[in-house]
């Protein structure tokens, strides 16, 4: 394979993957058994595939701005937390055997398909400023329990991107009912560009950054990144569950597979 012709086949990977990340979490699926594939180590593969969908997530943020207006104030809110756990998952991914990482993800990406593809009762539709004031249900427990379950994503973000964002997803659509999917994935958007911004920092700073690779998937990303939150606008929520759902399980069962071989 030439160098164009890989650098080609990498940019239609990053439009893929971009989209997947954007409307669904899901850009493992694309970006990281392809990067395997490629014959690129599980954790250069992790690396690449972090800097090059932190790309597609400014993009998205963007493209999901209508979503985001009335929920600014969740949406600050677990920027800090999330932060903090990137960086210790960051910092982590170089304490911590290699090995680890093949086990542990299939295992966490097959639990969130299967969580996100159970029915979960919506509740009663709310003004956006209600559903504010209300974030992660109304019990103190609850809220508790929800911060320290997306502090947790943002360490596992950190430590591993892959499935990260299908993980967040399912934690906003389990805890967060009264809101849309859209509102839910924007939200997650905003969440996985603010861990794998701190990620990819760590990252440049502990390891060699395959740029031959992540710059063709980094503009392939953009475009990607634009085009998820427009297709989520458009799908019916319970229809973008199932397929994420779905999405995840694959994903999951591959890396089971590849892990076997």
């Amino acid at each position: 394979m030439t160098e164009l012709t890989s650098s080609i086949l990498l940019i239609v990977i990053g439009i893929l993957a971009g989209i997947t990340s954007a409307a669904a979490g899901l850009a493992s699926l694309v970006s990281y058994p392809s990067l395997l594939a490629m014959g690129i180590s599980p954790v250069m593969a992790n690396v690449t595939s972090s800097f090059s969908t932190v790309a597609s997530g400014y993009s998205s943020v963007l493209s999901s701005a209508r979503e985001l207006r009335n929920n600014r104030k969740q949406m600050w809110i677990m920027i800090p937390v999330v932060l903090t756990g990137a960086i210790i998952g960051a910092l982590l991914l170089f304490a911590l055997p290699g090995k680890w990482f093949q086990e542990l993800v299939p295992i966490c990406i097959g639990m969130a398909g299967i969580v996100l593809m159970v029915p979960h009762k919506p509740r009663q539709a709310q003004p956006e400023m209600v559903q504010n004031s209300r974030a992660f249900g109304r019990s103190r427990l609850h809220r508790f329990l929800a911060w320290v379950g997306i502090f947790i994503v943002g360490i596992y973000s950190g430590y591993f991107n892959a499935g990260a964002g299908v993980m967040m997803l399912t934690l906003l659509t389990v805890v967060n009912r009264g809101q849309s999917f859209a509102v839910n994935n924007a939200l997650k958007n905003v969440a996985m560009t603010a861990t794998n911004t701190m990620a990819v920092i760590i990252f440049a700073i502990e390891t060699a950054i395959y740029w031959h690779y992540v710059l063709p998937l980094f503009i392939g990303n953009i475009l990607g990144g634009i085009l998820g939150p427009i297709i989520v606008r458009h799908l019916p929520g319970r229809l973008m569950q199932i397929i994420v759902g779905i999405g995840a399980l694959i994903l999951a069962i591959s890396l089971v597979i590849r892990n076997m071989m």
